[in-house]
C-alpha cells in the first residue's frame, strides 16, 4: 500500500488542457451546427478526433501526474480503448448538434452524450492501469461526476449556440465563462475520481517509468497543439463562413437588382414591356375571370423629339419622369402603369367594367397633360394620344392586344392627335393598306412612278410669275395619281424621304435649267423639304451637287421649310440657313401661322419669304378674325423685311382681299392647279408670245381644249 500524491503543476497542465478542450468542443459543435453538407460530415468526423485526442490526452496526463515510489509500470493495452470511446462520444455530442438546428433536444443530447463519454473514458482509463481501481462510494460518485459534468456542457452548449454569430462583448464574455465551466467540469470529474482512488501497481515498465514527467509533458505539448490547430480552423472557418455569408448576401441583393431592372424601366421605375406582357398574359391566363375584362390603353407624347431636340435630353427625361408621376396619380392601385419604351407608355385595367374605365383612364390623362409643365422657368405644353384595345373583343392574345392598340393610336395620330380611340376591327383594313402602300412606295422611286407638277406664284402688283412651285406626285399604277399628304408619312417613316427629296431638287433644277435655255424663265424655282432632309448630316452637299449638275445658278433656286423643320433644332438650323444664304439660295416658311409664329425666330434666321397658309385664306372675306390674322402677318413681315405669300386663293374677292392687305405674292386654283411640265411649259409659251399675262395664258389653253 502507497499514499497518492500529485504535483501542483501537473494539475495546471492538466488545467490548461481541460480549458483548451472545453473552447475547442464549443466551437466545433458551433461550426457542426452550421454545417449541411457533404463536406459538413467531413469536418464533423475531423472535429471528433481532435477533440477525441484531446480528451484522451487529459486523461493521460492526469494519470501520470500519479507517482509511485518504487513502482514504474502503467499498462500499455488502454490508449486505443480511451482514444476511441473518447472520439466516439464527441461524435455523438456533435451529431447531435449538426443533425438539427440548434434547440432544447439538440442541446441536451449533445451534453448528455458529452457527459457520458467523458465519465467513460476516464472509468476505461483507470480500470485499464496495472492494479485495480477501488472506489469508496462506487456509482453515486460517478453520477455526481455525470451530473457536473452534463449541467456544465448544457449550459455552455446552450450559450455557444444560442449566441452564434453575435459579436458583442457581451456575448463574447458570456460564451468565455461557460467556456471555462466546461473546463472545470473535467477537471473536477477526474480529481474527483483521483481523489477517491487507490492504485496498487504491481507490473513494472522501465522504459515508460524512467521519464513521467518528460512522458507528461510531450503528450500535453502534443495536445494542446492539436486543439489549438482545432480552435484556429474553427476560428478560420466562422470567418470564412461569414465572408460567404456576407457575399452571398451581396450576391442576391445584386441578384434581386438586377431581376428587378430586368422588369422595370430605370429611369421612371415602372415595370417595362416585358414585365407588362407577362402581367397581361397573366390576366388573360386567368380561367376564372366569371365575365371581367381587359383594356389596355397605350398612349404616348406628340411631338416629344421636337421637345428632345429643342430642349435636350435631360429635360426629355425629366418630362418622362413628370408623365409617369401624373398618369400614376390617376390610376387605382390595382391597375397597372408601364413605360414601352422611348415616351410610350401603356396602362392595364383588369375589371368587370374595363371598357369603361379604359374611357375614364383616357380622358383623366388627356385632361391631366392640358397644364403645361414648366422647365428651366419656360412653360412646356404637353399633348398625348392614346389607343385603346379591350380583351377579348379586340383580341384573344397579349400581343394582339397591344398591336391593336398601337394601332388605335397611329391611327388617331393620322387625325391630329390630342385624342383617344378605341379599336375597331376596320382599323385592321387600314393598316393592310398601309403595309401595302408602303410596299408600293419602295417600288415606285426605282420605277420611276413620281412626277413634278408645277404651280406659279403670282405677283399681286405686276400679274406675272414671281417663283414657280415644283410639287410632288406619285403616279401609282393602280389607285392613279396621289397627293403628297397620302405617302410623304409613309415616306418619313420608311426613310425613302432622303433619296426621294433628293430626286425632287434635282429633278426641279434640272426643269427650271432646261426653261431658262429655252423659254428665257428668270424666275426662281421653289422645292419643299421636309424636317427629315433639312436636318440630314448631308443636305449642303446635296444641295450644292444638284446645282452644278443642273448648271442652274444658285439664286435661281428656293428652299421652302416649314416653322417645326426649323425649330426642331434652332441652333443647327440657324447655321443651314447661313450657308445657304451664303450661296445665294432663299428660303421661304411654307404653311406660316399653323407653328411657332414666333417673331424671334424670324429676327433670328436668315429668311425670305412667308407663306400664309391656306387655313387663314379660305375664310378671309367673311371672317373678321382671319382678316385681322393676315393683316398682323403682313404687319410682322414688313417690320423685318420680309416678302409674303397669300396661298390657297381660289376667287376674286379673295385676290381683292390679300392684295389690298397688300401681300407681295399669291398662289393659288384662281390662277391654276398644279400642272405637269408639259402643260406647264405651254403656258410659258402662251405667255411669252400673244399674252401678257399667266391667267390669260391659262384661258388660252383651255379654249384649246386642255384639261388642266
Amino acid at each position: 500500500m502507497f499514499e497518492l500524491t500529485t504535483e501542483a503543476w501537473t494539475l495546471a497542465l492538466a488545467g490548461c488542457l481541460g480549458l483548451l478542450l472545453s473552447g475547442a468542443t464549443m466551437a466545433l459543435a458551433v461550426q457542426s451546427s452550421l454545417a449541411r453538407s457533404r463536406g459538413g460530415l467531413c469536418i464533423l468526423l475531423l472535429s471528433s478526433l481532435a477533440l477525441g485526442f484531446g480528451l484522451w490526452t487529459l486523461n493521460f496526463v492526469q494519470v501520470l501526474a500519479l507517482r509511485m515510489p518504487g513502482q514504474s509500470s502503467l499498462g500499455m493495452s488502454w490508449p486505443a480503448l480511451t482514444f476511441a470511446i473518447a472520439a466516439s462520444s464527441q461524435a455523438c455530442a456533435l451529431l447531435f448538434i449538426a443533425c438539427r438546428e440548434p434547440d432544447t433536444a439538440g442541446i441536451t443530447g449533445g451534453a448528455f452524450a458529452l457527459a457520458v463519454g467523458v465519465e467513460a473514458t476516464h472509468c476505461a482509463a483507470f480500470d485499464e492501469l496495472p492494479g485495480e481501481l477501488i472506489m469508496r462510494e462506487g456509482l453515486p460518485w460517478v453520477g455526481g461526476s455525470f451530473l457536473l459534468l452534463f449541467i456544465a456542457f448544457l449550459a455552455a452548449f446552450g450559450v455557444w449556440l444560442k449566441l452564434r454569430g453575435d459579436r458583442s462583448w457581451r456575448a463574447r464574455g458570456a460564451r468565455a465563462l461557460t467556456a471555462f465551466a466546461g473546463a472545470a467540469g473535467l477537471i473536477g470529474a477526474n480529481a474527483h475520481t483521483l481523489a477517491q482512488s487507490r492504485l496498487l501497481f504491481s507490473a513494472c515498465c522501465q522504459d515508460l517509468a524512467s521519464t513521467p514527467g518528460l512522458q507528461m509533458i510531450t503528450v500535453a505539448a502534443l495536445g494542446c497543439a492539436v486543439l489549438a490547430i482545432a480552435q484556429v480552423i474553427a476560428i478560420c472557418s466562422d470567418a470564412v463562413r461569414e465572408r460567404a455569408g456576407r457575399n452571398a448576401r451581396e450576391i442576391e441583393e445584386v441578384h434581386a437588382r438586377l431581376q428587378y431592372l430586368a422588369a422595370h424601366d430605370s429611369l421612371t421605375g415602372l415595370p417595362n414591356r416585358q414585365r407588362f406582357k407577362d402581367r397581361l398574359v397573366k390576366s388573360i391566363a386567368d380561367t376564372e375571370r366569371h365575365g371581367r375584362a381587359i383594356a389596355i390603353a397605350v398612349f404616348d407624347l406628340d411631338h416629344f423629339s421636337a421637345i428632345n431636340h429643342s430642349l435636350g435630353h435631360g429635360v426629355g427625361d425629366w418630362l418622362l419622369t413628370e408623365v409617369a408621376r401624373r398618369v400614376t396619380a390617376l390610376i387605382s392601385n390595382s391597375t397597372t402603369l408601364a413605360r414601352m419604351d422611348g415616351d410610350q407608355f401603356a396602362v392595364l385595367i383588369d375589371n368587370v367594367a374595363a371598357r369603361l374605365e379604359a374611357q375614364s383612364v383616357a380622358t383623366a390623362i388627356l385632361t391631366a397633360f392640358e397644364e403645361p409643365v414648366r422647365v428651366n422657368g419656360m412653360e412646356v405644353s404637353l399633348r398625348s394620344t392614346i389607343g385603346v384595345s379591350v380583351w377579348p373583343d379586340d383580341g384573344r392574345r397579349c400581343d394582339e392586344l397591344l398591336d391593336h392598340a398601337e394601332l388605335a393610336m397611329a391611327i388617331a395620330k393620322d387625325r391630329g392627335g390630342g385624342q383617344a380611340l378605341f379599336f375597331r376591327p376596320a382599323m385592321t383594313h387600314s393598316l393592310q393598306e398601309r403595309v401595302a402602300l408602303e410596299n408600293d412606295l419602295r417600288r415606285a422611286l426605282a420605277a420611276e412612278e413620281f412626277e413634278l407638277y408645277y404651280q406659279p406664284e403670282i405677283s399681286a402688283k405686276t400679274g406675272k410669275i414671281a417663283a414657280v412651285e415644283a410639287l410632288l406626285r406619285w403616279r401609282h399604277p393602280t389607285k392613279g395619281l396621289l397627293a403628297p399628304s397620302s405617302f410623304i408619312t409613309f415616306a418619313e417613316d420608311t426613310g425613302l424621304m432622303i433619296p426621294l427629296g433628293e430626286w425632287v431638287l434635282r429633278e426641279a433644277c434640272r426643269q427650271a435649267r432646261a426653261w431658262q435655255l429655252e423659254l428665257g424663265c428668270t424666275f426662281p424655282m421653289a422645292v419643299n423639304l421636309s424636317a427629315t432632309q433639312f436636318r440630314h448630316q448631308n443636305i449642303l452637299p446635296m444641295i450644292h451637287s444638284a446645282l452644278n449638275d443642273a448648271g442652274l445658278d444658285a439664286r435661281a433656286l428656293e428652299i421652302e421649310l416649314t416653322e417645326s423643320a426649323l425649330m426642331t433644332d434652332p441652333e443647327e438650323s440657324a447655321g443651314v440657313l447661313k450657308q445657304l444664304r451664303k450661296m445665294g439660295i432663299s428660303v421661304a416658311i411654307d404653311d406660316f401661322g399653323t407653328g411657332y409664329s414666333s417673331l424671334s425666330y424670324l429676327r433670328r434666321f436668315p429668311i425670305d419669304k412667308l407663306k400664309i397658309d391656306r387655313s387663314f385664306i379660305r375664310d378671309l372675306t367673311i371672317s373678321r378674325t382671319d382678316e385681322s390674322i393676315v393683316r398682323a402677318i403682313v404687319s410682322l413681315a414688313r417690320s423685318v423685311g420680309l416678302k409674303v405669300v397669300a396661298e390657297g386663293i381660289e376667287s376674286a374677292e379673295q385676290l381683292e382681299f390679300v392684295t389690298r392687305l397688300e401681300c407681295d405674292q399669291w398662289q393659288g386654283y384662281h390662277c391654276c392647279a398644279p400642272q405637269p411640265a408639259a402643260r406647264f411649259e405651254a403656258m410659258l409659251e402662251d405667255r411669252n408670245g400673244t399674252r401678257t399675262g399667266i391667267v390669260a395664258a391659262l384661258a388660252a389653253l383651255v379654249a384649246r381644249g386642255v384639261d388642266s
